[in-house]
């Protein structure tokens, strides 16, 4: 009898990752969920637990900045002391700009926006990848980063925001590319806007409406994605043997918003 696909899941305290989570709980994974949000990540905690009670001993919530290595190894390390195994990686902690073109985007947002959507990833690959290496399962181990419309299209959001979600397609695709012949697969899921999201935390101290003006101006129809949608697909690709087949891939879930 085989064991027991055990994932890590950033920034899963709310929204999609949240969603993402009790998906893959209710398929008897082990689950470990992390966020930077101490009181966000006990209430997440709670409600998993409320919600599959049987399966408190697969849950493990841990705090962590995606954005700090030394948190990152400990999040990993304590994930896998917890677990004895790490199969599974969901990158999918990010945070918003407010629709900055590049001639008034602050360097300091800038270098925020990046550190927690394309460095957060690639950190977390890096630490993960010793042991997904190790392959407990004969299907071998995934990766999927969570990417947006804005990884495909030069006018979804802010420059900030679109540099980072283009570069974690880089990330997927290099990872794809080298780690795949070893048993490691990587993915990237590219959905569009979800409305049980922590998007508007970006834009509490206002938003760039020049910006925003030419994101609506070049898309005026906009397609909602329900994120349980999104989550079921990320429990699919875990499934044996379709991470493999997806391997290198990035797949848009957007309800055709941008259009095809």
């Amino acid at each position: 009898m085989s064991l027991p696909k055990a994932v890590l899941i950033t920034g899963s305290a709310s929204g999609l990752g949240l969603t993402i989570a009790k998906s893959l709980l209710a398929h008897n994974f082990l689950v470990t969920i992390s966020d930077i949000n101490p009181s966000r990540l006990a209430a997440a905690k709670a409600d998993l637990s409320t919600t599959y009670p049987s399966l408190e001993n697969n849950l493990l919530a841990l705090e962590a900045n995606v954005a700090d290595e030394a948190s990152v190894k400990a999040l990993i390390d304590q994930s896998v002391a917890h677990f004895g195994h790490l199969d599974i990686v969901i990158n999918n902690a990010g945070i918003m700009d407010k629709f900055d073109p590049a001639a008034d985007c602050d360097t300091k947002l800038w270098d925020a926006i990046l550190a927690v959507n394309l460095t957060g990833a690639f950190l977390v690959t890096k630490h993960a990848l010793p042991h997904l290496l190790l392959q407990q399962h004969s299907s071998g181990s995934l990766i999927v980063n969570i990417g947006s419309t804005a990884s495909f299209s030069g006018l979804t959001a802010g420059v900030a925001y679109t540099a980072s979600k283009h570069g974690l397609v880089a990330l997927t695709k290099h990872t794809a590319g080298f780690y795949g012949p070893r048993g490691v697969y990587s993915v990237a899921l590219m959905p569009g806007g979800m409305n049980e999201t922590n998007i508007s935390d970006a834009f509490a101290a206002g938003m760039n409406v020049e910006g925003f003006k030419a994101v609506k101006e070049a898309h005026p129809k906009m397609n909602n994605v329900p994120v349980d949608h999104v989550a079921r697909y990320v429990a699919f690709l875990c499934e044996d043997g379709i991470g493999q087949s997806a391997n290198g891939s990035c797949i848009a879930l957007t309800g055709n918003w941008p259009e095809a």
